[in-house]
């Protein structure tokens, strides 16, 4: 009979994980997950972050049409603004620049939103002569 017997009894019991085994798996996890979720909430925001410069781009070329039509800016139902896909992060305002008479000399179109949970806003801005601004990040 073989002495050694009792030793290859314990490791055919051996069932599960130790402790120290499952701690090591948690800060594996742990550490994954702290460098993952931060850059995935980055990436989400930049791709929300498009809506805004795609209604804004939208606005700048309805305004140039019917500023060829009437020489002057209209408001977003005068130009027929009506964005085909509903606008999710951003709300879209339209300020028309007044002259001392006559029609409005100019515009600028802002889109104001929150992407992130902090307190302040993403906020881009576009004019009549086509320059978007990226004026506050989120």
């Amino acid at each position: 009979m073989r002495s050694d017997h009792g030793a290859g009894k314990r490791i055919r019991n051996r069932k599960g994980l130790t402790i120290f085994e499952l701690m090591i798996v948690g800060v594996i996890i742990g550490v994954l997950a702290g460098i993952a979720i931060p850059v995935y909430l980055t990436y989400l925001k930049r791709a929300r972050q498009v809506e805004a410069p795609v209604a804004l781009t939208e606005i700048k070329r309805l305004e140039s049409m019917y500023f060829a039509f009437s020489g002057g800016y209209g408001s977003l139902d005068e130009i027929g603004y009506h964005p085909s896909t509903m606008l999710r992060y951003y709300k879209v305002t339209l300020e028309l620049i007044q002259p001392s008479g006559g029609h409005p000399a100019g515009f600028q179109a802002t889109a104001t939103g929150n992407l992130g949970s902090d307190l302040e806003g993403d906020v881009w801005t576009i004019v009549q002569d086509g320059a978007l601004q990226h004026v506050q990040a989120d």
